[in-house]
């Protein structure tokens, strides 16, 4: 991958923390919070999908060993994510997804080599889950007065 196209990779994830963080801030603060858990619910569950692309778009470009496993493997973030949403309550769904991105993390640092990319994934990830375990304990606490599903 060329240095720029790295650097724009780096840069729109970093972009993409700003859903997670601006949605958090507003449930700590007891903004919108309804509207806010809803949002961040959808947006974790999306970004949880993108992280299977990547994993795809590599077996499509036959970047990964044992493409037909890695092709079923890539899915499990999107059905996670879905599910998550569709069929949990928000603190079960808030638990799931977190500890999903702890174990994409482990199984995407295993497959994808690139030192750019397992840099960035790390801290990245660290602000995700953080945001997952605010909203935690903002649901936990009660904070949140109406069931969110």
């Amino acid at each position: 991958m060329q240095q720029t196209s790295i650097q724009s990779a780096v840069r729109l994830t970093w972009l993409g923390l700003i859903p997670f963080i601006v949605t958090t801030v507003l449930g700590a603060v007891n903004l919108w919070q309804i509207t806010a858990l809803q949002a961040f619910l959808v947006y974790s569950a999306t970004i949880l999908s993108f992280l299977g692309g990547i994993h795809f778009g590599l077996v499509m470009g036959d970047r990964l060993e044992r493409p037909s496993g890695r092709l079923l493997l890539c899915m499990l973030p999107a059905i996670v994510g879905w599910l998550s949403v569709a069929f949990l309550p928000a603190l079960p769904a808030l638990v799931v997804l977190a500890l999903f991105y702890l174990l994409w993390l482990k199984y995407d640092l295993t497959a994808v080599s690139e030192d750019w990319y397992q840099k960035m994934r790390k801290p990245v990830t660290f602000v995700v889950t953080g945001c997952h375990f605010l909203w935690i304990i903002t649901v936990a606490s009660e904070r949140v007065l109406v069931h969110v599903t």
